[in-house]
């Protein structure tokens, strides 16, 4: 079977030097392009080198890509930076969000990811004839996780909070009363990536996949960061630019919850702003990092576009966030279907 070449290609805006990089890290790093030396020296090099040749100067460029990641290192006049993703929604991610992460690797304190890390298709309710299975979507999420935790190797804290697609999981297990049988069953999907598990065949033999260290889970929809920081992913949506920043900063001060900004996913849309109505509480509606999903373009009108951003809050601890060191990335436009449906007669 030919592999699709396509993810060697350089891509619209890339500088010569980031496409360098990403096939790079791609082969030595993060271990996504599985192709021989020889094919991508003339991607990388622009000229045909051996086996050997091409993997000594790979190995070198690697080592002067991260000693230039290092140097795009910031000063160190904050106890904290905590960079928040969410929605990524495995298998289905951005093709950059490896990359993304990695940008930031030498940066950050903390990564954040705001729920729906998984899709959970094989469980939705949404009709689909061709998908993964539930396993399939568990070892990609784990595998994807895994690099992410290799990304991150100079002990930064990789926090996972619950979303609504992983409690697609939760909710099939409860349907599940014939012997007590969802006794037996972890309904906590994310849980299972952080801990590890174990996968038995119908031959009697089993796999077994280690727990990732370093990794929390929130086995909840938010999580409160040192008292100042809510990341939340709530199953509320609104249509009207910034009514769900307003309706959940007043959730939240209503629990009497003790916080400086909020940070929240699911809409997968995009809205910065202080809520002056609401304490004046600083508030990021923080888009998403997934491709564009079929179930939002099927014919129902009043689709509008996903925002992909991420964000990156910096601040010391006994100190009041200043909300001139919270920045959001936004980022171009995934790639879509939509030059599917186009006929020319």
């Amino acid at each position: 079977m030919m592999k699709d070449m396509k993810e060697l290609q350089r891509r619209n805006g890339e500088s010569k030097l980031d496409y360098m990089k990403r096939l790079t890290y791609g082969k030595l790093i993060y271990r996504t392009l599985d192709y021989d030396y020889a094919t991508l020296s003339e991607y990388v090099f622009g000229k045909q080198f051996s086996e050997d040749e091409c993997r000594k100067r790979l190995y070198g460029l690697k080592e002067a890509f991260l000693e230039m990641d290092k140097t795009l290192k910031t000063d160190n006049k904050f106890d904290k930076s905590v960079m928040v993703i969410n929605d990524v929604h495995a298998p289905y991610e951005r093709a950059d969000l490896l990359d993304i992460i990695m940008k930031h690797k030498y940066e950050i304190t903390t990564l954040v990811i705001g729920g729906d890390f998984m899709d959970c298709e094989s469980i939705s309710s949404f009709p689909k004839i061709n998908r993964m299975t539930l396993l399939d979507e568990l070892v990609y999420a784990y595998n994807l996780l895994k690099k992410i935790r290799q990304i991150l190797d100079n002990d930064q804290k990789i926090i996972l909070v619950d979303g609504n697609h992983e409690s697609r999981l939760y909710k099939t297990i409860c349907k599940m009363h014939e012997k007590d049988l969802q006794k037996f069953i972890n309904p906590n999907i994310l849980s299972m990536l952080v801990d590890g598990f174990t996968i038995y065949n119908t031959d009697g033999k089993r796999k077994k996949y280690e727990g990732i260290e370093g990794v929390v889970h929130i086995p909840h929809w938010y999580c409160n960061i040192d008292n100042k920081i809510i990341v939340a992913h709530p199953k509320d949506f609104s249509a009207v630019d910034g009514k769900m920043c307003e309706k959940t900063v007043e959730h939240f001060l209503n629990r009497h919850e003790e916080f400086e900004m909020i940070v929240f996913a699911h809409t997968h849309k995009y809205s910065q702003m202080k809520v002056s109505r609401r304490q004046g509480v600083y508030v990021v509606e923080n888009g998403c990092l997934c491709r564009p999903q079929d179930y939002a373009d099927t014919g129902k009108l009043g689709y509008t576009p996903q925002d992909y951003c991420y964000t990156i809050i910096k601040y010391n601890d006994n100190e009041a966030i200043d909300y001139n060191n919270i920045k959001v990335y936004h980022l171009g436009e995934s790639e879509t279907k939509q030059d599917n449906y186009k006929i020319f007669v």
